[in-house]
């Protein structure tokens, strides 16, 4: 059955929803066969939208049963509520169920709700603004900050949103915030009592570059998995084990001496 956003709202309170990213066929399709409850896509290159409606296509095709988010590219959907209520039209067309963006105004959310587009915003760590904090840091560890993240919340809710991700809010004002809002909440590294959980699939599947952030846990590392069967594979090839029988086509054993007589010919 496929997911819908009533479904996924009526998880709240209820049990928890679970979320990660895709950007290819096969970590898309693995998500939907997991039953994971929305995946979110967006282009990751020069974040064009051209980029952005291929990459929706790619991972709706693949999971065409789950929930899919996008994230809207800011240099288009950033500029106004007009351009944001197009971009997000147009991401629609390509299958997408919810438009998920970081940094984009209040405002804009507002119009996409007004015609029924179904968005998710972001408080606490904002990626996109981090050089005004300096740096990757936690958001609400003091009261004061705590409130700005609550009413950051309630100004996503008042604007129409079906939801708000929190990145790296501190686990108990996460918890309260949760309670004191009609929206979903969705936990990024803020602790165990929000509506939902997001982890990116680069940090649980192992495929990371970098350095691991600490609200995640990897539950398989694909470069060993990967490294290992290539090196199986090498060395099944050198030891002459590979292919073995059954793995090459046959010919008939007529056929096989008329080409060899051909061949001498």
């Amino acid at each position: 059955m496929k997911h819908t956003v009533k479904s996924l709202l009526d998880l709240k309170g209820k049990r928890k929803a679970v979320l990660t990213c895709a950007f290819d066929k096969w970590t898309a399709l693995a998500a939907e066969f997991a039953g994971m409850d929305m995946v979110l896509t967006w282009a990751q290159e020069s974040g064009t939208l051209e980029e952005t409606l291929l990459m929706i296509k790619l991972i709706r095709r693949a999971a065409p049963n789950t929930l899919l988010a996008a994230g809207l590219p800011k240099q288009y959907a950033y500029i106004s509520e007009e351009e944001a209520v197009r971009c997000a039209l147009i991401c629609q067309e390509q299958g997408a169920d919810v438009i998920y963006s970081s940094g984009m105004p209040v405002e804009s959310f507002e119009g996409l709700s007004k015609r029924g587009i179904p968005c998710v915003g972001h408080v606490g760590y904002l990626p996109v603004r981090d050089t005004w904090i300096g740096g990757p840091r936690s958001v609400g560890k003091f009261a004061n900050e705590a409130k700005a993240v609550y009413d950051q919340v309630k100004a996503f809710e008042n604007a129409g949103c079906i939801g708000v991700e929190m990145e790296l809010v501190p686990a108990p004002v996460a918890a309260l915030i949760t309670k004191n809002t009609r929206i979903m909440t969705i936990s990024m590294g803020s602790g165990p009592d929000c509506d939902a959980q997001f982890l990116f699939s680069c940090d649980l599947l192992g495929m990371h570059d970098g350095r691991y952030p600490r609200h995640s846990k990897t539950y398989m590392n694909y470069l060993d998995s990967a490294t290992n069967a290539f090196q199986q594979f090498r060395k099944e090839v050198l030891e002459g084990t590979y292919p073995n029988e059954g793995r090459s086509l046959p010919m008939g054993d007529d056929e096989l001496l008329a080409f060899e007589k051909m061949l001498k010919h």
